[in-house]
């Protein structure tokens, strides 16, 4: 859904709806009304759990999902699951019923009893999943940069790691930084076309968007300079144009 939504707006960005407000009523009409404004340069929007936890999933965030899917756009659920797998289940089956199209993992889990449910319920029920590779935060490095083995291998960065699993498992795509456009190729060389490269970090945390997608990514994500902006569709317009 999302290549279609890319080539019909001739967009490579994801609206990362994450606002926040103490009412709930006026968190709701705004983040509908940023949506709406964004809709024709975007690809995708994402939510995060700032809306989840404000709004609820019920009468809340399924109604901006729901207007996502009316501008005929996909809503990516960023709900970053780590947890063993009853509980990443009941995770994931409630933002899908909730009709969101992909849902964001985090690989650190590892596959049985972590990860596998969750991929047998979105395959089953036609959702991608988006695995956490290397955040866009400075202190990311701490532990994505990590040595670590698996089996014989000898240590590698821990990131490179969850390229190998991410395509292991057939994840249809990878978090990784646009601050970082240096592990972006290195992600993208590992990984070959086979996953999407989705790049947060550009706008607020400095990352340069032509230099995440020069360096391999496929979608970049930005929230804050879009949202916060007094012309929503005019900032979004200039990110567009950016990824032509």
């Amino acid at each position: 859904m999302i290549r279609e939504a890319s080539a019909r707006n001739n967009s490579r960005i994801v609206l990362a709806l994450d606002l926040e407000d103490s009412d709930r009523g006026k968190l709701l009409r705004r983040s509908r009304d940023v949506l709406q404004m964004a809709s024709k340069q975007i690809c995708a929007v994402k939510i995060n759990r700032q809306l989840v936890l404000a709004l609820g999933l019920r009468d809340g965030v399924d109604s901006i999902v729901n207007a996502a899917h009316e501008l005929s756009l996909p809503a990516i659920m960023d709900a970053k699951l780590n947890d063993v797998g009853h509980t990443n289940m009941f995770m994931a089956r409630s933002y899908i019923d909730a009709g969101f199209d992909a849902l964001i993992a985090s690989p650190v889990v590892g596959w049985e009893g972590g990860m596998e449910p969750v991929f047998t319920l979105a395959n089953s029920r036609g959702k991608a999943l988006i695995m956490l590779t290397y955040m866009s935060h400075p202190g990311a490095e701490t532990f994505y940069s990590m040595r670590a083995s698996v089996g014989d291998q000898p240590p590698r960065p821990l990131f490179e790691i969850f390229v190998d699993l991410a395509v292991e498992w057939k994840a249809a795509g990878m978090i990784v930084g646009a601050t970082r456009p240096d592990i972006i190729k290195r992600v993208r060389t590992i990984a070959g076309r086979r996953i999407y490269i989705f790049s947060p970090g550009v706008g607020a945390q400095g990352g340069d968007p032509r230099a995440a997608l020069d360096a391999g990514a496929d979608y970049l994500i930005v929230g804050r300079t879009i949202y916060d902006a007094s012309d929503v569709e005019h900032a979004a317009r200039r990110y567009r144009e950016m990824t032509e």
